[in-house]
C-alpha cells in the first residue's frame, strides 16, 4: 500500500466514525508532501524525525505531529500493512508555557451581564443565547463543541440531565445540572421552540436568530467581543482568555468549593474527571491551575491537619 492510499483510507475511516480530524488530516497531507507517495513499508525513522522536527528549535507542534503519526502508524500495524511503526519513541517532551486563564467569579458576573445587553438585529447570536452559553460552560465545564452540539432531546429538564453524545475519544456521558441552571435552560427552550425545528426534537438547542446551528468560529468571535467590552483578562500577563477556559474555571472553582466544605478532595477527583468526560484523573489535573484562591484554601486545609500534630508535640 502506498502512503497516499493509506492516508486517504485512514482519514476517511476516522471521519466516518464522527471525528472532525481536520488537524490530523492536514498533518498527514503535509507528511505525504514531504515523503512522497512511497510504499508505507519503506518509510524510515529518519523520514519521521525530519518531518516532525522541522527547522529551528523544537516547538509544541513537533509533539502534535508526532501524535498524529503515532495514531496513523498504529492503524497500519494493526491492519497488517506494516510490521512495525517507524516512528521513533518516546516522543519529544516540549515544555509548554501556556497558562489557562481562570476567571474570577466577578469576571463571570461581568461577562453574563454584558452578554445579556441588547445587540444590533444583524448580529446572529441573540443576547439570551450568548448569556446562556457562558452560563452553561461555567456551570457544567462542558467543552464548547459539546454545548454547541446539544439537541433539544439532549436537555432533560425533568431529570436535570444533559446528554453528551460521542464527544472527545468517542465517549458519551450524562451531566447532572443544578436547579437554577435547569430553570434557565427551560426558559430558553420555551423561546427556542418558536424558531424553526428542521429536525424536530433532534434540532440544535443553541441557535442563531433564524434557528440555525452556531459555528465554533462564530461563538468564539462573539465571546472575544464580550472580553473587549468588559475588559475581562485585560491585565493578564499570560495568554488571552478564551471561551474554553470556562471549562478550567469550572474545575478550579469546584475544587475550591470542596476544600471549603472540608471534603476529601483526592477521593472526589475521579468524580470530577468522569463529570468532565476525561479518560483519567491525569487529564483533569491539567485544568487545576494553582490560583491564589485555591492556594489559600489548600493552605488552610494543611493548617487544619498540621495543627493537632503541633499541639501534641508541645504537650
Amino acid at each position: 500500500m502506498t502512503l497516499v492510499t493509506a492516508v486517504e483510507t485512514y482519514v476517511g475511516l476516522r471521519q466516518s466514525l464522527g471525528a472532525v480530524f481536520s488537524v490530523d488530516a492536514r498533518i498527514l497531507a503535509a507528511f505525504v508532501r514531504t515523503v512522497g507517495d512511497v510504499p508505507v513499508a519503506t518509510i524510515t525513522p529518519d523520514n519521521c524525525t525530519v518531518f516532525c522536527r522541522g527547522h529551528g528549535l523544537p516547538t509544541r507542534f513537533w509533539s502534535r505531529k508526532h501524535e498524529a503519526l503515532r495514531g496513523f502508524f498504529r492503524y497500519l500495524v494493526g491492519r497488517g500493512q506494516m510490521s512495525h511503526s517507524p516512528l521513533p519513541e518516546p516522543g519529544p517532551r516540549i515544555v509548554s508555557t501556556f497558562q489557562r486563564y481562570i476567571y474570577t467569579r466577578d469576571d463571570v458576573i461581568r461577562l453574563l451581564d454584558a452578554a445579556a445587553q441588547p445587540v444590533h438585529p444583524a448580529v446572529l447570536i441573540r443576547p439570551q443565547t450568548m448569556r446562556l452559553m457562558v452560563l452553561v460552560l461555567y456551570a457544567t465545564g462542558l467543552r464548547v463543541g459539546e454545548a454547541l452540539r446539544l439537541r433539544l432531546s439532549d436537555v432533560d429538564i425533568r431529570d436535570r440531565l444533559l446528554t453528551i453524545w460521542d464527544s472527545k475519544f468517542f465517549k458519551s456521558r450524562l451531566v447532572p445540572i443544578g436547579t437554577d441552571l435547569c430553570r434557565a435552560l427551560e426558559r430558553y427552550r420555551t423561546d427556542r421552540v418558536r424558531l424553526p425545528l428542521d429536525d424536530g426534537d433532534h434540532s440544535v438547542f443553541f441557535t442563531t436568530r433564524q434557528g440555525g446551528a452556531i459555528s465554533l468560529g462564530r461563538i468564539e468571535n462573539a465571546f472575544t467581543r464580550l472580553l473587549r467590552k468588559t475588559c475581562v483578562g485585560q491585565r493578564s500577563s499570560g495568554h488571552r482568555p478564551r471561551l474554553h477556559d470556562l471549562r478550567a474555571t469550572f474545575a478550579v472553582h469546584r475544587l475550591i468549593g470542596w476544600y471549603r466544605e472540608g471534603a476529601d478532595v483526592q477521593a472526589r477527583l475521579p468524580l470530577l474527571s468522569t463529570y468532565l468526560g476525561h479518560v483519567n484523573v491525569s487529564a483533569t489535573s491539567v485544568y487545576l491551575t494553582m490560583t491564589p484562591e485555591l492556594l489559600v484554601e489548600a493552605s488552610l486545609r494543611f493548617e487544619r491537619y498540621a495543627r493537632p500534630v503541633q499541639e501534641a508535640s508541645h504537650a
